[in-house]
Parts: C-alpha cells; structure tokens; sequence
C-alpha cells in the first residue's frame, strides 16, 4: 500500500514538472511572437488574472444563521 502511494506520488510530481516545463516554453514563445493571435489572447488572459489576483476584498458575503 505504502509502495503505490510512493510511486502515485512520484508520478504526480514528475507530472507536474511536465506542464510547468511546457507552459514555460508557451510562455516563452509568446514572448518571442506577442503579434500572434494565439499568444495574444495568451497574454491577455494572465493580466486579467494577475490584476484579479490583486484586487482587494471590498465586502463580506452575509452569514446565514449567525
């Protein structure tokens, strides 16, 4: 049991490195070709996610029963 958990765990990490590499090397090229219409919308995408990450909390939602 604890042997598959070891290798489950392996394998996910090595999969991980697999896509981080992989969405580094897409990074890249959009880097190299921002003109394209792909690496555009590529581009595009990561600002709004950095400027939502960024954003402050401005309200609560309500709590029900409290």
């Amino acid at each position: 049991m604890k042997e598959a958990r070891k290798e489950y765990k392996k394998s996910r990490q090595n999969a991980k490195r697999v896509i981080s590499s992989a969405k580094e090397k897409k990074r890249k090229e959009c880097a190299n070709d921002p003109n394209d219409s792909e690496c555009q919308n590529e581009i595009f995408r990561m600002a709004k996610q950095m400027v939502k990450e960024r954003q402050d909390t401005t309200g609560s939602n309500c709590i029900e029963g409290a």
